[in-house]
């Protein structure tokens, strides 16, 4: 502020010198016009000197209008356009000495006054920018969040219906031990189904994060046999077979359990419900120095190019909602044609 104070005040001096010498100047050539032009001399001196002296005024208050108002109006049309959402920086105040456009930028006058004013908005512009790009990519995040945890709450759903459905089933004679089972995979995919949306109504209290992690350090090999085996109970899995093959017993990774667990169930369920029945779903893990590759292969009748392409670029979708999860745990997935004319995807996780 005390800059911008010196070039006003400096700039304020100026224009009273010059209208001085200025009024000087012409008091001399007017003096000299009325000897050369006869109309003049019927005209008083002070007639003539206050008119000078008006005209030497106006013009002064029109100068220092101009130097003030000017980048006074062009601040106003810069609030009025942040005021609409627009954070783009208006760049005619500023001119170039080089045609460099990279070189750097000196203001014109008058903005050349208020320098230090305008630098404030620009950086201000630009947090606001800022700002707004990150709130609708977190906006972007938590749809997508959302669409994940809808399309995830269908697997744990599909269980209760098929259990539901076979125990209200009148041509089977259950025993009580396997009531009790059904009932007790009812109720833990129950459970599953609260905590997702449990997930869902914490959607409002994320901060700027992919997605909320909860990494722990636990044994991938179990984790791994445990979703397989547990979609191989799915009530829809009896016309499918499950194998799971790893050449290692134990093998401790920090992970989050419940998002991989979520993708590599949509994986398994694609699998599933996209193959004709009795097709032969592998499940493989292995270790290769510090990655751990999963691998999920079936010789069903194999995805379609074009259905790849949709899960892979919009969000909701299985491949997708997979995809994303993996991603957020650094790894990466690959999808491809399998030997045998199935699918094989390939799953890439550091540890």
């Amino acid at each position: 502020m005390l800059k911008m104070a010196t070039r006003f005040i400096r700039l304020v001096l100026v224009l009273v010198a010059t209208s001085f010498f200025s009024f000087i100047l012409f008091t001399y050539v007017l003096f000299y016009l009325r000897e050369a032009i006869e109309p003049l001399q019927f005209i008083s001196t002070r007639t003539l000197l206050l008119t000078l002296g008006l005209i030497q005024i106006l013009l002064f208050i029109i100068a220092c209008g101009w130097c003030v108002g000017k980048p006074l109006i062009y601040l106003i049309r810069w609030i009025n356009r942040l005021s609409h959402g627009n954070y783009l920086q208006p760049e005619h105040h500023y001119r170039t000495t080089s045609k460099d456009p990279l070189h750097e930028r000196n203001y014109r006058y008058p903005y050349a006054l208020f320098k230090e004013l305008f630098e404030e908005m620009s950086q201000f512009s630009e947090q606001l920018h800022n700002s707004e790009v990150e709130r609708l990519n977190l906006e972007a995040k938590k749809q997508e969040w959302i669409s994940s945890i809808s399309h995830d709450l269908k697997t744990p759903l599909s269980y209760v219906e098929g259990y539901a459905h076979l125990l209200t089933a009148g041509e089977y004679d259950w025993t009580d031990e396997e009531k009790l089972s059904f009932s007790r995979q009812i109720s833990d995919k129950t459970g599953e189904m609260k905590q997702l949306i449990q997930d869902l109504n914490s959607t409002s209290r994320w901060s700027v994060e992919r997605f909320p992690m909860n990494r722990q350090r636990e044994d991938i090999v179990n984790f791994l046999r445990d979703v397989v085996i547990d979609m191989a109970n799915h009530p829809l899995a009896e016309h499918s077979q499950f194998t799971f093959t790893t050449s290692e017993g134990v093998y401790m990774m920090d992970f989050d359990s419940k998002l991989l667990g979520r993708a590599i169930q949509n994986l398994l369920l694609n699998a599933m419900i996209h193959n004709p029945s009795g097709t032969e779903i592998a499940c493989d893990l292995g270790i290769q120095e510090d990655q751990c590759l999963i691998v999920i292969e079936d010789n069903g009748a194999g995805i379609n190019e074009s259905v790849l392409r949709q899960d892979r670029y919009q969000s909701g979708k299985g491949i997708a909602i997979a995809r994303a999860f993996i991603e957020a745990h650094s790894g990466r997935m690959n999808i491809m044609r399998a030997d045998g004319g199935g699918t094989r995807i390939e799953i890439v996780l550091t540890n």
